[in-house]
């Protein structure tokens, strides 16, 4: 059993060095290979957690207000900033202990309340309100850099891994406005309703899907992503049975955005590539 001081010492180190100092390197001797990850919003192990900060703005930072050990567990309360999008995150982080390194992390997130939302009247980290942060997109919109870009569309392509898993509505509730609009011709779209209940049946049908982001491009209000679907379809996949066989194909998606979240989506997939490989 791991002693209070050196744990709360030692995670305490661990998130400044990967969170503020991003020094992945280091980084890596704080957590363990096998690292289990509980969070419903980064990818599984070490290697998800560091993917994930790779891919905020660099003005990310970790704070610390609160730190409580208990035999292998580390408690902490802190608050995530700078990650680009308009509010600050107040985080309830649980880490376990084993052989001196993070081995396994549960976490609740929250966004900071203003002063105006505060029922208590009083800040939910340190003693008084921060300021609200600035607006993903900024004024003018040709500053989106591809950091920026890749937080705002990454709930959407959360929700595309594996779906039937996800709160699929949430995540995307939280990428794109209610108006939001997804087209798969030049005239037709789907609303956000409707694509999230695509989503579903997409998982429904393909239990591993994953969808990965490849690369990212950004011009003024649009952002396109170049994705990946991977999975093996264990029902009807568009028409076709289940083979038992894999599938790889490419997506294109074109998004604009309004308030600093999706508008709208112009999109191709390659199902047709997709089911013969399913089929061949």
């Amino acid at each position: 059993m791991a002693t209070p001081q050196p744990s709360k010492q030692i995670v305490l180190e661990a998130f400044d060095t990967l969170f503020n100092k991003r020094n992945y390197e280091a980084a890596a001797r704080f957590w363990s290979p096998n690292y289990i990850q509980h969070s419903a919003h980064i990818e599984p192990g070490r290697d998800g957690l560091f993917n994930l900060i790779k891919s905020l703005p660099d003005t990310l930072r970790y704070e610390n207000s609160l730190l409580v050990a208990d035999g292998d567990f580390v408690f902490l309360h802190g608050r995530f900033s700078g990650h680009g999008r308009p509010r600050a995150w107040i985080a309830a982080d649980i880490v376990r202990m084993q052989d001196g390194v993070l081995a396994e992390h549960w976490d609740v997130l929250q966004d900071e309340a203003t002063l105006e939302e505060s029922r208590s009247g009083r800040p939910m980290f340190g003693a008084s309100f921060a300021e609200p942060e600035h607006q993903p997109v900024a004024a003018d919109p040709s500053s989106l850099s591809v950091g920026e870009a890749r937080t705002i569309v990454a709930p959407l392509y959360d929700a595309l891994n594996q779906p039937a898993k996800k709160d699929v509505a949430a995540l995307l509730a939280k990428a794109c406005n209610p108006d939001y609009k997804s087209y798969s011709t030049n005239e037709e779209w789907l609303n956000r309703d409707q694509l999230a209940d695509v989503f579903r049946m997409i998982g429904s049908a393909v239990p591993d899907l994953r969808w990965e982001i490849k690369d990212i491009l950004t011009l003024r209000d649009q952002v396109v992503v170049r994705g990946e679907a991977t999975g093996t379809p264990a029902g009807e996949l568009f028409g076709a049975k289940p083979t038992g066989k894999r599938f790889k194909t490419m997506a294109i998606d074109i998004f604009t955005l309004k308030n600093g979240k999706l508008a709208s989506a112009y999109h191709v997939e390659n199902w047709v590539g997709a089911l013969q490989q399913i089929n061949s």
